[in-house]
């Protein structure tokens, strides 16, 4: 009788193990809703935040998207990896390009890890 229930508790484990039919471990991921991209634009002058006037652009290849204000930065590439440049301007300062920002996934494929970035414009 051990042996029959020792062999139950073996099969109970191996048929409620955490992977699907290819062996590949199963995740679950949240509903949250994460950003690849977040942008803190600042006067190279003043160092005061500007969050007005200005468009941040990110591109990605043939992806292009205009990033949008949330409270004090720009958010955009909302759950897209890649390899971004960013283009900043506005009226009185000196349109600035970065450097290539690259955007991840997470560990199990669930989210991206967002990129926090500062720039300081040059006022004109």
């Amino acid at each position: 009788m051990k042996k029959l229930f020792t062999i139950f508790l073996i099969l109970l484990a191996i048929g409620c193990s955490n992977e699907d039919e290819s062996g590949d471990a199963q995740v679950t991921c949240s509903e949250e809703f994460i950003y690849g991209l977040s942008v803190e634009v600042r006067n190279a002058t003043t160092a005061s935040l500007i969050t007005s006037g200005i468009e941040v652009t990110a591109q990605d290849g043939e992806y292009t998207e205009t990033l949008e204000l949330a409270t004090d930065v720009y958010v955009g590439a909302g759950e897209r990896s890649g390899v971004y440049t960013l283009t900043i301007s506005g009226d009185g300062f000196v349109t600035q390009e970065t450097d290539a920002i690259t955007v991840v996934l997470t560990a199990d494929n669930c989210h991206v890890v967002t990129q926090e970035v500062s720039v300081a414009l040059v006022p004109n």
